[in-house]
């Protein structure tokens, strides 16, 4: 059912409300509520369609922890439906803002550190894996058995022959290439999934869970593992056989190469910034803008004397309250460039907000004689020159801002204070 036609105060209602259910753990109360809007289009839609997924997610490990397979399998599914294997925060609005093609450009720039990082395996792999597409086969086979004899310890090799015998239902040669990929690197969540599923194809049920489990253990962010081992478990189950399945702790941390994504497209564009500060203050407001807090450190890293990175970092430190932080990313903006308008205005807001109003005061009137000649700008410095008795300067500002414009009632009322 779709919701799109729900106004923006709506939404918001239903956007608080379904991250309020959520952070209480209320998943499937959660669920429902964002699932009214999650058919918008705006970032709003977008992080409703992640957080109804993650409380699908939620649902369906308690479920599957609980040994109710059936209903694990349909709250996992619909979150795999929704969001794929994204469960990691970054990686999911890395992607979202790939569909929009806003950062192909960093995306390519990635692949490639990626590439460079790769060893001389990998690029015989990479080359077995194009022979593969192109129709040879067999040229792919001996591709990989020579990687193997120069490296023979190389776990990414052994999966990929193993996904070679696995195209062809080849699963005896395919499982023994994954068993020897999990041999060589216990700790490779690809060769424990994807033994998975050659266990589960041979109907081997309960050794498909054990390898799922694994699987998910290693990569508990991964939504479609999740769903892949209710289904083995469900048939574990059909088949008679009696399986526990131990889930570790939920993962709560973004994984670090999607962060570097992001502080990429972050540092050419602060629009997401932007959308994510637009959004009704909620419970989740610590995750997500923490998430960017860290986004904009990588960034900063890279680029330290970029003024709009210190202005968004100093927006989302506000956001989070911590102030402190907020203040030192607003003075660097300005220390890099002081006719920063926005960065002066925030700067004095944060001043108001600590108590340093004639420090307040001098910055409104940079930013003022820096381009930010506006009405709500002259009545805040009005106000604060009303604090500190200088009712002249006070006057003139108000006057201002009813030049600006006429209509402000705020202006109009703390003028017609001083005239009395």
């Amino acid at each position: 059912m779709l919701h799109a036609d729900i106004d923006t105060a709506s939404a918001a209602r239903h956007y608080g409300r379904g991250s309020e259910l959520y952070h209480r753990g209320c998943y499937r109360e959660a669920a429902q509520e964002l699932a009214h809007i999650n058919s918008r289009e705006d970032l709003m839609g977008s992080l409703a369609r992640y957080y109804q997924a993650l409380a699908n997610r939620a649902a369906g490990l308690d479920c599957l922890q609980q040994g109710r397979y059936a209903e694990a399998e349909t709250h996992l599914r619909a979150a795999a439906d929704a969001i794929g294997s994204r469960g990691d925060l970054a990686e999911y609005l890395a992607a979202v803002y790939a569909r929009g093609g806003k950062y192909d450009l960093c995306q390519r720039e990635a692949e490639k550190a990626l590439k460079a990082q790769g060893g001389q395996a990998d690029t015989w792999r990479r080359a077995a894996l194009a022979q593969w597409r192109s129709g040879k086969g067999p040229a792919a086979r001996m591709t990989l058995q020579e990687a193997m004899r120069r490296f023979p310890n190389d776990p990414g090799l052994h999966l990929q022959l193993g996904l070679f015998h696995s195209a062809q239902a080849d699963y005896a040669e395919a499982a023994a290439c994954f068993q020897s990929a999990v041999a060589a690197d216990g700790g490779y969540a690809d060769a424990h999934y994807y033994l998975a599923l050659v266990h589960a194809a041979r109907g081997q049920t309960v050794a498909a869970v054990r390898s799922f489990q694994r699987a998910f253990e290693l990569r508990p962010a991964d939504i479609m593992v999740a769903h892949k081992l209710s289904l083995a478990a469900r048939a574990a189950g059909d088949q008679g056989h009696s399986v526990t399945i131990q889930l570790g702790p939920r993962p709560v941390a973004p994984s670090g190469s999607h962060m570097l994504q992001l502080a990429r497209y972050l540092t050419a564009e602060g629009d997401l910034v932007e959308a994510m500060l637009a959004l009704p203050v909620s419970e989740i407001d610590g995750e997500l803008f923490g998430m960017l807090a860290s986004v904009l450190k990588m960034a900063l890293a890279e680029h330290p004397d970029y003024a709009d990175l210190h202005y968004h970092a100093a927006a989302v430190f506000q956001r989070l309250g911590q102030l402190d932080w907020a203040m030192e990313h607003a003075r660097s903006a300005i220390a890099i460039n002081g006719r920063y308008v926005k960065a002066r205005l925030m700067l004095g807001r944060l001043c108001m907000q600590t108590g340093a109003t004639s420090e307040a005061l001098e910055h409104l009137e940079q930013a003022i004689a820096a381009g930010g000649d506006w009405a709500d700008v002259h009545c805040l410095a009005g106000e604060l020159e009303m604090q500190h008795g200088q009712l002249g300067a006070a006057r003139q500002h108000m006057q201002r801002a009813l030049q600006l414009n006429a209509g402000y009632t705020r202006a109009a009322t703390m003028l017609a204070k001083l005239a009395a």
